[in-house]
């Protein structure tokens, strides 16, 4: 890593995009933890199983971890698309493909981070509406499509960067 060119490739319009969507996510999360905090329950859902029913309970307070968690991970992903020389590669980064492949990182980072926090916001209104006594909008496919997206993305990357060698 010590040998690779330092560039920083812009962010397009679309990873823009994303990362508003992402931060978006983390900013709802808080305002729907704040507006429904007055009337949750002592005891709430702290767990799901993979047909998104609720099976593990704790606390009022643990309503707090997903929000704080997102807000932590999520401006990490999004401050490390400005170094993207400090990540690992499938392939070797030279100067000739070092914009490209940074920019393929840079896209990766910004749609995990999207995804990832739409996932923790999806986790908190369905905590919070479980809570009050509502129904779970996780279902069966929420497993499935949170996976999927996790895992083609991080697909679309490899083939991307390998094939842009």
């Amino acid at each position: 890593m010590k040998n690779r060119p330092k560039i920083r490739p812009p962010c397009n319009f679309f990873d823009r995009v994303l990362e508003a969507i992402a931060i978006g996510g983390i900013l709802f999360g808080f305002f729907l933890v704040i507006r429904g905090w007055s009337g949750l329950p002592a005891t709430i859902p702290t767990h799901f199983d993979a047909a998104g029913n609720a099976d593990g309970w704790g606390p009022k307070y643990m309503i707090l971890l997903l929000p704080s968690i997102s807000v932590v991970m999520i401006p990490l992903m999004l401050f490390l698309r400005r170094f993207p020389w400090l990540t690992n590669t499938l392939v070797q980064i030279t100067e000739e493909n070092a914009e490209h492949q940074y920019a393929l990182i840079v896209r990766l980072l910004s749609v995990l981070a999207c995804v990832i926090s739409l996932l923790f916001l999806s986790l908190v209104y369905d905590t919070i509406a479980i809570a009050g006594g509502g129904t779970s909008l996780l279902g069966c496919w929420f497993m499935p499509a949170f996976i999927i997206s996790i895992v083609g993305s991080l697909l679309w990357y490899f083939v991307s960067a390998v094939h842009a060698r």
